[in-house]
């Protein structure tokens, strides 16, 4: 495996995670200062938004760091935030409820974000009718820029011998030919599967308990959300390894 002379470091979901998102940046910043004059590569593979308590904080601070060196990747979520802030018709299913779920069904924890721009959703189910009554106030709270942001995200980086996705990837199809729905929804069919594929798919979005390296693939959700750590993953060369504070931990491949 190569990373074309890059050293990469790959970053899992964030889901309004924002202090851990900033110490995970804290960790890249030391160890570049250890490989100077390196170029480099950071990589956020999707769903800054929903569940977590600063989906508005951990954009804003995406739009201030951007730079050369950053690839943002969109996840499932953040198609869900920017489809309910800018589309009136809130209840059409195309749109708004995907894999059964609205947007603020706890679930998927669109409320969390609302609540984030200072949009006041109360706790608990909402029907889509009342789930509806948010949608003005949620279009008038969310700055352009940030919808912007979302709107520009990539569905898929190739560096080297990795490809970089939010979900994961249909493995009988080429990466030009996937669609959205599996770049950024994909689970059956791609997370039992096992053959083998000519780059490996670094990916989020299927929660993990540690990161996996399956050879063809290369899961590092492990659900900050959810209270665990949310994982930065570095490639370099032919190495892999897991950044954790002032150390990178090795990950070797499975089997």
């Amino acid at each position: 495996m190569h990373t074309d002379g890059i050293r990469i470091y790959a970053i899992g979901d964030v889901h309004g995670m924002l202090d851990n998102l900033r110490e995970v940046h804290d960790w890249i910043e030391r160890d570049r200062a250890q490989h100077p004059g390196r170029e480099v590569r950071i990589i956020h593979l999707g769903d800054y938004t929903d569940r977590g308590p600063d989906s508005r904080g951990v954009i804003d601070y995406l739009i201030a760091s951007q730079g050369e060196e950053r690839i943002d990747l969109m996840g499932n979520h953040d198609r869900m935030f920017l489809r309910y802030a800018t589309h009136p018709d809130w209840q059409d299913p195309k749109l708004y409820r995907e894999k059964g779920y609205h947007y603020l069904h706890p679930r998927i924890g669109g409320g969390e974000t609302l609540m984030s721009y200072g949009v006041d959703v109360p706790p608990g189910v909402l029907g889509l009718e009342r789930a509806a009554e948010f949608h003005e106030a949620a279009a008038q709270a969310i700055p352009q820029a940030h919808l912007d942001y979302v709107a520009g995200l990539s569905l898929q980086h190739r560096i080297g011998d990795y490809l970089f996705v939010h979900a994961g990837i249909d493995p009988t199809r080429p990466p030009q030919d996937q669609t959205v729905e599996d770049l950024l929804w994909i689970r059956e069919g791609w997370m039992d599967w096992q053959g083998t594929l000519p780059f490996t798919v670094v990916h989020g979005h299927t929660v993990v308990d540690d990161p996996e390296h399956h050879g063809y693939r290369i899961a590092i959700d492990t659900g900050a959300v959810f209270g665990d750590r949310l994982t930065c993953l570095v490639l370099d060369g032919d190495q892999a390894g897991i950044l954790t504070g002032h150390n990178i931990r090795p990950l070797l491949p499975r089997g």
